[in-house]
């Protein structure tokens, strides 16, 4: 998984490669907690610093804010979600086959 922020300027990709179990555990919570519909600012501040652990903290929530265009905010955080989960369901498809 990767993420590209703009710090100083220039684009930064920064990885995620081992996800936890622990991280799939904290990724159900946080999507069953926020109302994506209407988030409100410590809803945001929420979802940001599950990025920042979801990517090992090899940046700051106020890099994640500054760093990330407006545009790719929310589809930036469903990917994050959805590769997490999803990864968890490849695994566990066909296995009550």
């Amino acid at each position: 998984m990767e993420i590209v922020l703009k710090t100083n300027g220039k684009d930064k990709t920064y990885t995620a490669g081992f996800i936890s179990a622990r991280m799939v555990r904290t990724t159900i919570a946080v999507s069953q907690e926020i109302n994506f519909d209407n988030i409100a600012p410590e809803e945001l501040d929420k979802l940001m610093d599950y990025i920042v652990d979801l990517f090992g903290s090899q940046f700051t929530r106020d890099e994640l804010y500054d760093g990330l265009a407006s545009k790719d905010l929310i589809p930036t955080i469903t990917r994050c979600i959805n590769e997490v989960v999803g990864a968890m369901g490849e695994a566990t498809a066909g296995k009550n086959e």
